[in-house]
């Protein structure tokens, strides 16, 4: 039996009471009690997406990652910034009882038809068709032979068909999906879907220390999405990689693809540190 195939059948990221949200294990870390950064990145970007309405899309969203979020009842606030003909903005704030977590801005920007880019550039990722999907666990365990922590969590839930990388070089690829619902009754919509995958951008770049031998872990304090278009439904193709100095900083920039081209880009500021 697999390490992900021993997760809990629970089927979504939250379950609702009232205004409260309730992470279900699916929403876990490899990080003892907290979530994984992925769970309040889809969070969010649906508060922002409902607060926008249909007539605007998603640009920007901007993620300070403040303190871990825990497996408790959470709530999340939207105000209005900035609201115009062309652009609105906003900021949300996800919380815990009266501990704020995660502070978030947004832009939303209307669609105008221009002429198209003409330097568009082809995916640089294998299709996906006979390249093998399995579960991120799997593909870690198959690559540096370590289990990932976790009976049941985000990072134990998500398929990845692997072209390069989990192995630590400090930049892979491949395509990735997460098969879950935001909540009961509430799918994935394909932009809160790719905010939930630009948290992984960190993971899928992880490098491994030369001497000592061992890895470097990379925990982002931020996460920033900028979409260049809305993202459609299925597997999204992530190409990360990461850079830090000697102090222990560190970036991760991400492009995000589908088949029919580039749909955005991610950046995180990391704190890089020695893994065991």
């Amino acid at each position: 039996m697999t390490q992900a195939s021993e997760a809990a059948a629970t089927d979504t990221i939250f379950t609702r009471d009232g205004a409260a949200w309730l992470p279900t294990s699916a929403a876990m870390g490899p990080w003892g009690d907290s979530l994984h950064g992925g769970a309040p990145a889809a969070l969010i970007c649906h508060a922002v997406e409902e607060a926008a309405g249909a007539d605007l899309q998603l640009a920007r969203l901007t993620m300070d990652l403040f303190r871990p979020v825990p497996a408790a009842a959470l709530e999340v606030s939207v105000r209005l910034l900035r609201r115009g003909r062309r652009l609105a903005v906003h900021e949300a704030v996800l919380s815990s009882g009266d501990k704020e977590l995660v502070r978030a801005t947004s832009l939303h920007t209307a669609a105008l038809p221009v002429s198209p880019d003409t330097r568009a550039a082809v995916c640089p990722l294998p299709p996906q068709a006979g390249m093998e999907e399995m579960s991120l666990a799997d593909v870690v365990s198959a690559q540096s032979g370590r289990a990932l922590p976790g009976r049941d969590g985000l990072h134990l839930r998500l398929m990845v068909r692997r072209d390069s990388g989990l192995d630590g070089g400090g930049a892979g690829g491949g395509w990735l999906r997460l098969p879950l619902d935001l909540a009961p009754g509430l799918p994935l919509t394909p932009m809160v879907h790719l905010a939930a995958l630009a948290d992984f951008a960190n993971g899928v770049s992880q490098r491994r220390l030369e001497e000592p031998e061992g890895r470097i872990g990379f925990i982002n304090a931020d996460i920033s999405l900028h979409v260049l278009r809305p993202p459609g439904p299925g597997a999204v193709g992530l190409i990360s990689r990461n850079q830090h100095s000697p102090e222990g900083r560190g970036v991760v920039s991400a492009e995000c693809w589908q088949p029919d081209g580039l749909v955005a880009r991610v950046t995180q500021s990391v704190l890089a540190q020695p893994a065991s």
